[in-house]
C-alpha cells in the first residue's frame, strides 16, 4: 500500500485537510485495515504527537485500527511508535472532543493493546445497543445500554472493565460510564430466565 507523499504532507500539516478522509479509505475498508498500512505507523505516530491533544484524535483512531490488524511482526518492528500511540491517545482522553470521541479513543487504547475483542467491539456503547442471542434458549435479544435495561443488573467483573470505567469517571463522561456497566453486567433472558455477562457473551462471539 502506497499514499502519495504529497497526502501525507497535506495531512501532517492540518488535521481538518480532506487528505485524511483519502488516508482512511486507502487504509481500510469497512473497519478490516490491510497489513501493509502498518508502515504508516512510524508517520503517524510523528504526525499525532505534533498535533494538540483533540486536533490529533481523528488521526490516533485510524492508528489504533492499524496496530490492531497489524501483523504480529510488523507490531513488533513498531512496537516504539505503537507504545508513542498508545500514550498520546490516553492523553486524549480527558480532552475528547465528545462522548463518542472519548469512546473511540479507548477502543483506540484496546487496538495499540492488540485487544482483538474490545479494539473492534468496544464503540457498541457509541451505537447504545447490543444484540445478543440467549445462550440458553437461542432467543434473538437487543439490549439497550444507552437507558438501562429491567434484567441486567450493572457491574464491573474485570480489571479491563474497571479501567474503562474509572477512565470514563475521571473524564467526566457519566453515560459512558454507565453504558459501560451495562455491557460488562449481567443479563437475565426475560424468554427462559438464563443469566450471563452481556460482554463475555459478546467477547465469545467475537471470538469464534
Amino acid at each position: 500500500m502506497t499514499i502519495a507523499p504529497e497526502v501525507l504532507d497535506s495531512a501532517a500539516t492540518d488535521p481538518t485537510s480532506p487528505a485524511w478522509d483519502r488516508i482512511w479509505r486507502e487504509s481500510g475498508d469497512q473497519g478490516s485495515f490491510a497489513p501493509a498500512s502498518a508502515a504508516l505507523l512510524p508517520w503517524l505516530a510523528r504526525t499525532c504527537a505534533a498535533f494538540a491533544p483533540r486536533d490529533r484524535e481523528r488521526a490516533v483512531v485510524l492508528a489504533g485500527f492499524i496496530a490492531l490488524d497489524a501483523t504480529d511482526a510488523d507490531r513488533a518492528v513498531y512496537a516504539d511508535q505503537v507504545a508513542a500511540l498508545r500514550a498520546l491517545a490516553v492523553e486524549c482522553l480527558s480532552v475528547a472532543s465528545t462522548d463518542d470521541m472519548f469512546v473511540q479513543l479507548q477502543q483506540a487504547v484496546a487496538g495499540f493493546d492488540g485487544d482483538e475483542i474490545w479494539g473492534r467491539e468496544l464503540d457498541r456503547v457509541n451505537a447504545g445497543e447490543v444484540d445478543v442471542q440467549c445462550p440458553d434458549c437461542d432467543e434473538e435479544l437487543l439490549v439497550d445500554l444507552r437507558r438501562g435495561h429491567a434484567v441486567i443488573e450493572p457491574g464491573l467483573p474485570s480489571e479491563l472493565a474497571r479501567r474503562l470505567h474509572a477512565e470514563a469517571v475521571q473524564a467526566g463522561r457519566e453515560s459512558v460510564a454507565a453504558a459501560l456497566t451495562r455491557l460488562f453486567g449481567r443479563f437475565s433472558c426475560p424468554e427462559c430466565g438464563a443469566g450471563f455477562v452481556l460482554a463475555d457473551h459478546l467477547a465469545g462471539v467475537s471470538g469464534r
